[in-house]
């Protein structure tokens, strides 16, 4: 591959994600919002957004997956090798890092219905197991269901997300979840 074709793949790879990102951003506030006002926060031309992108459900499929797959990637393979608390404490801060699709993802439970790539939970059975792990390892308190538990810990990355956007930054709201979730299920 020359040099050329690789920094054709790396332009196209960053509008590429440039797009998806305006679109996390702008659909995690409107979900109603045009896809003009994505190419603008994108800083790209309407028809090159089209040229990634043939129309608004595939923009919405893209970043649906782009963003599930993100998330499923904030799993760096060492979840058992270190205490459960400590692995939902990392989930719990790379959700806050990625607010917009958080809120893109999770803001109305039935903006995807019907859609091919949407599973509601996925990886519910995952973070079940954890939460459980972290119930047997004294970190969370043993009369604590582990539904609650669980609820809590989507309420607060959805709580620590939408403040991020708004007031405080992306590290300080991810503290304060944290702190949230160990108070609120300590033994």
């Amino acid at each position: 591959m020359t040099t050329t074709e690789q920094n054709e793949r790396g332009a196209r790879a960053r509008t590429r994600s440039a797009v998806l990102d305006a679109a996390a951003a702008v659909w995690a506030h409107d979900f109603s919002a045009s896809l003009s006002s994505i190419a603008l926060r994108a800083d790209v031309s309407r028809s090159t957004l089209h040229r990634y992108f043939t129309d608004r459900q595939a923009l919405i499929d893209a970043l649906l997956l782009d963003s599930l797959a993100r998330l499923e990637t904030a799993d760096d393979g060492s979840a058992t090798a270190v205490p459960a608390m400590e692995t939902l404490e990392h989930f719990l801060r790379a959700g806050v890092e990625m607010g917009d699709r958080v809120i893109f993802l999770f803001a109305d439970p039935k903006r995807f219905e019907g859609n091919p790539h949407w599973s509601s939970d996925d990886g519910d059975e995952e973070m079940r197991a954890l939460v459980d792990r972290a119930r047997a390892e004294g970190a969370i308190g043993a009369g604590i269901p582990t539904s609650w538990a669980l609820n809590l810990y989507y309420a607060l990355l959805y709580t620590a997300a939408e403040v991020s956007n708004q007031d405080l930054p992306r590290h300080v709201a991810a503290d304060l979840a944290v702190q949230s979730f160990r108070r609120s299920v300590a033994p």
